[in-house]
């Protein structure tokens, strides 16, 4: 399940949490003090949720999966040269 909550993904969901509360208020929950209240402002976070969400999903189905075997450490990082030989200092 948490293979689904990437970055994109999680942005994306308070995104289109804000949008609802901007619907709900009329769009009073998205502007600042002093401003007037934008009608296109819920539509506009509502679009850049549901383009995050898309992002998140694409990018997970895209992402390779990590094999279960454990890969061969490179020569030198488990203290023996290629030849099997210790690494010894002089």
């Amino acid at each position: 399940m948490l293979r689904y909550l990437n970055m994109f993904v999680l942005i994306g969901i308070v995104l289109v949490i804000i949008s609802a509360a901007g619907f709900a208020t009329g769009g009073n929950f998205l502007h600042e003090p002093g401003q007037k209240v934008d009608a296109t402002a819920s539509w506009v976070y509502l679009g850049a949720g549901v383009l995050m969400l898309f992002n998140g999903f694409l990018s997970i189905r895209t992402a390779s999966t990590p094999s279960a075997t454990p890969s061969k450490p490179a020569a030198g990082e488990d203290g023996e040269e290629e030849d099997g030989e210790p690494i010894t200092s002089t």
